[in-house]
């Protein structure tokens, strides 16, 4: 069972209806976690004292965060806020969720157009490379009707290492699904893409290891982001999941290529689940707080 008591929320400066927030505010009313909202800012504005340019703006944004998380603090939801300044925010929101020891992470992503992808670099990535815990890229507003949830896995891979990743991409899944809006139609379906022959796995061999029917199994044969985007397409999932479980620099670049396809290519939320160096499993906490996305 996975457990939230800490939710990180990031939040956006240049708009007032922050999907971020009401994510958030879900999971918090389901399992009574605490949520934090953090606001990066900088101004490239010219003054001639750069000080007092700074203090005016933490002021005015300081009133603007405490009118945005007002509604949910209405609803008896613990939220505290905190706002940062600083040019390089997008490196900046890893180290600060660490610090607080936050569960999730949950951020807005969008599509972005071939120019402005090589115009600018993905804060999406960026954070990836410095969380240390799950993060949540919100990307719809909230889903209404059915919930389908698609995890991607190796299924073929059995190392130690990813063997961890494998079971917690699963439970995640499974409990989103267990707690999707009580919504009896909620699925979890899970892929395994094989872009290379010796990497096929028969759906009952998958089905062992997922513990899934083999009708909610999917086995593509071609590169892992485009088979998701085709499988998240076909069932008309909601919520991707994936994993990232090292942070070699090879490993980065791959996971990096999959991960901007998918940001770039799928309109559904995507979590990713991020292993290194946190406990995902806290036995000492109770099972009832499941993770309701």
């Amino acid at each position: 069972m996975i457990v939230i008591d800490n939710i990180f929320v990031v939040i956006d400066p240049t708009i007032n209806k922050q999907r971020t927030l009401q994510r958030a505010a879900r999971i918090a009313k389901k399992t009574n976690a605490k949520i934090h909202a953090y606001l990066c800012i900088h101004s490239s504005k010219e003054a001639d004292d750069q000080n007092a340019l700074k203090e005016a703006e933490l002021c005015r944004y300081e009133l603007w965060l405490k009118n945005i998380v007002a509604p949910i603090r209405a609803e008896g939801i613990d939220v505290s806020t905190q706002i940062d300044w600083r040019r390089d925010w997008q490196n900046a929101l890893g180290a600060a969720a660490k610090q607080l020891n936050s569960d999730i992470i949950i951020k807005s992503s969008h599509k972005r157009s071939a120019t402005k992808r090589m115009l600018m670099s993905s804060s999406d990535l960026a954070l990836f490379e410095t969380a240390m815990c799950p993060v949540m890229l919100v990307k719809s507003e909230e889903s209404v009707g059915h919930h389908r949830v698609l995890a991607a896995v190796d299924a073929k891979r059995q190392d130690e290492r990813y063997n961890h990743i494998f079971h917690a991409v699963i439970e995640y899944g499974k409990d989103v699904v267990a707690a999707a809006y009580e919504d009896e139609n909620s699925e979890l379906h899970v892929i395994h893409a094989y872009p290379n022959p010796e990497d096929y796995m028969h759906v009952t061999d998958v089905e062992k290891r997922t513990g899934l029917n083999g009708s909610h199994v999917h086995i593509v044969g071609e590169k892992p982001e485009q088979a998701i985007v085709k499988v998240a397409r076909e069932i008309d999932a909601n919520y991707i999941i994936i994993g990232l479980s090292t942070r070699s620099t090879f490993s980065n670049r791959v996971f990096g290529n999959t991960a901007e396809w998918l940001i770039n290519n799928l309109d559904q939320d995507i979590f990713v689940v991020i292993t290194d160096d946190i406990q995902m499993f806290k036995d000492n906490k109770t099972p009832e707080k499941a993770l309701p996305l």
